[in-house]
């Protein structure tokens, strides 16, 4: 396509991903079939994965149609969903050399970003840095004290920043 040539056309690509087998893709499928997304990329992998075959496959594709000249966007239903910290960056640099567009349907980036830009790449930076401090917080790494009674995680509020022994975590001393 020549530079600065109109679209013909626009196609919207899904992706949709879940870390394990207890969670449900249904959510994620059901807003991007509502965002009138024309092909769903899902699959079931680890946020650490190095390799995610399916949004391997959506980029690949949405590359190839924009190469025909026809716009892409790629549309996710939250950021998370993409990766984090470094990956989440070079998929933003992949997305912005091939033109194709990146739309969040929901969280704290929902909306059409430009793959490079600031408003884009600084969340991506932030959540791989919190999810390498989640991962080696000091917390991680002890053991309740003795004769203390460990609450279910399960039952923790996602949002709750205290770990399962909250006489020793460090966010109540």
């Amino acid at each position: 396509m020549s530079a600065g040539a109109e679209p013909a056309g626009h196609v919207r690509l899904g992706y949709a991903r879940t870390s394990t087998a207890r969670q449900s893709l249904d959510a994620q499928l059901d807003s991007l079939a509502e965002a009138g997304v024309t092909r769903i990329f899902s699959e079931e992998i680890s946020t650490r994965a190095t390799r995610r075959p399916e949004l391997e496959a959506a980029v690949k594709l949405a590359g190839e149609i924009r190469s025909s000249g026809v716009a892409v966007t790629l549309v996710v239903h939250e950021h998370e969903r993409l990766g984090r910290g470094i990956e989440l960056a070079m998929l933003a640099e992949e997305l912005k050399a091939s033109d194709v567009g990146l739309e969040f349907l929901t969280g704290e980036l929902k909306g059409s970003h430009d793959p490079s830009g600031i408003v884009f790449t600084a969340p991506a930076a932030m959540s791989g840095m919190e999810r390498e401090y989640t991962a080696t917080a000091p917390w991680r790494a002890t053991s309740p004290p003795a004769g203390a009674a460990r609450r279910s995680v399960a039952r923790a509020s996602p949002t709750s920043r205290c770990c399962p022994w909250p006489s020793t975590c460090a966010s109540r001393r």
